[in-house]
C-alpha cells in the first residue's frame, strides 16, 4: 500500500526533485516503460538513485502521476502541476502537498505556537518555527508573499489552508479494519470540533488539537482563550443517533471540571465524502451537538446514562 512518509523526509533538496519529477514524467498522453523513466528521472533530478523510487511514490500519493502495468505516466492534475513548475510557479505543487496532509503536525504546530494579527495573517517567530515546522518552512518559501524574516508572517488566504480540515488530518495508519475506521470517524469528528472552534475564536491558535499529542487526558480539544480553559471531549458516528461512550476517565474529568468540560458530537461521519466538504454539510445540518457540563446534564430529562459493561474482578477477599 502505497504512503506518504514523514514530514521530515520533504527537505529542500527533495522538494526540489518532486518538483523536477514531476514536469520531467512523460504526461497522461504518453506511455514509457517505468524502467526508462527511473533512469530519466535520476537524470533529471540527481541525488541517490535509491532516492528516486520514493519520489515516485510521494507522486504516486498525490495523484500526479500513476503506474499502469509496466508504463508510468503523468496524470491531467500532474500535467497541471508540471505546466505551472515550468513557468516558474511552484506553489501549484506546495498547495497539493499541503491539501495532501503530507505537513499535517507541522502546520498543526505552526498554526498552535503562532498567532493572528488583525489581517488575519498567520504570525509565528522564525526561532519557534524552526524546531517544529522546518521542512514546512521550506514549502512556504515557495510563495513569494509569504515573508521568512525574524517572524514567519503567511498571508491570510494561505494561513486558511493550512489551518484547514484537510491540511490536519493526519494520514491513514496501518491498524486492523474495524479499528482503522473508528479512529478515522473519531479522527474526523476531532478535526471538525478544532476547525469550528478555530472559526469562532478571536485567537485561532488558542485552540489545541491535545489529543494529537495524547490520548488519556480525558479530552480532545483545549480552548485557552481565557484563564478558565475550556476542556472538549468529541464524540462522532457514522449514523445520527445521538448516542456516544463516556469512559471512566472521561466521566471524572466531566465531574472535575464541571462548566468548563462540554461534549462535541458529530453525527452522519461518512469516510467516502471529502472531509472539506463533509465539514461545511455537517456545519449546515446542525452539528456539532454540544453539552455543556455533562455531570450535571446527564441523568436530566433530556439525557440518560445507561450502564452496558460491567467490569469484573476477584475480590481481595478472597
Amino acid at each position: 500500500m502505497l504512503a506518504l512518509p514523514e514530514s521530515s523526509w520533504f527537505t529542500g533538496a527533495r522538494l526540489q526533485r518532486l518538483a523536477i519529477a514531476v514536469r520531467t514524467l512523460p504526461s497522461s498522453q504518453q506511455e514509457i516503460p517505468a524502467t526508462e523513466s527511473m533512469r530519466t528521472l535520476w537524470r533529471a533530478c540527481g541525488g541517490p538513485f535509491d532516492e528516486v523510487a520514493g519520489l515516485l511514490n510521494v507522486l504516486q500519493c498525490l495523484g500526479l502521476v500513476v503506474e499502469a502495468g509496466p508504463v508510468i505516466r503523468r496524470t491531467r492534475a500532474g500535467d497541471r502541476v508540471a505546466k505551472a513548475s515550468r513557468s516558474g510557479d511552484l506553489t501549484v505543487l506546495g498547495a497539493v502537498l499541503v491539501r495532501s496532509r503530507a505537513f499535517h503536525d507541522q502546520s498543526r504546530f505552526l498554526v498552535e505556537n503562532g498567532s493572528s494579527d488583525g489581517a488575519g495573517n498567520l504570525v509565528c517567530t522564525r526561532r519557534v518555527a524552526r524546531v517544529g515546522s522546518p521542512q514546512l518552512l521550506g514549502l512556504l518559501s515557495w510563495w513569494p508573499e509569504v515573508r521568512l524574516g525574524s517572524e514567519i508572517v503567511v498571508p491570510e488566504a494561505l494561513a486558511r489552508e493550512l489551518r484547514a480540515v484537510w491540511a490536519l488530518l493526519p494520514p491513514p495508519v496501518e491498524i486492523p479494519a474495524w479499528e482503522k475506521e473508528r479512529k478515522a470517524v473519531g479522527d474526523r469528528a476531532e478535526l471538525y470540533t478544532v476547525q469550528t472552534e478555530r472559526s469562532l475564536a478571536v485567537a485561532p491558535s488558542a485552540i489545541r488539537w491535545v489529543a494529537r499529542d495524547a490520548d488519556n487526558l480525558g479530552w480532545d480539544v483545549e480552548d485557552r482563550s481565557d484563564a478558565t480553559i475550556r476542556r472538549i471531549e468529541v464524540k462522532g458516528r457514522r449514523d445520527g443517533e445521538l448516542v456516544f461512550f463516556l469512559s471512566e476517565n472521561e466521566w471524572n474529568k466531566a465531574r472535575e471540571f464541571g462548566p468548563a468540560y462540554e461534549i462535541h458530537f458529530w453525527g452522519m461521519i461518512d469516510l467516502q465524502r471529502d472531509p472539506a466538504v463533509e465539514y461545511t454539510e455537517l456545519r449546515a445540518a446542525g452539528y456539532p451537538l454540544i453539552l455543556v457540563n455533562p455531570a450535571a446534564e446527564i441523568g436530566a430529562e433530556a439525557w440518560v446514562a445507561e450502564p452496558v459493561r460491567w467490569r469484573v474482578r476477584r475480590s481481595a477477599m478472597v
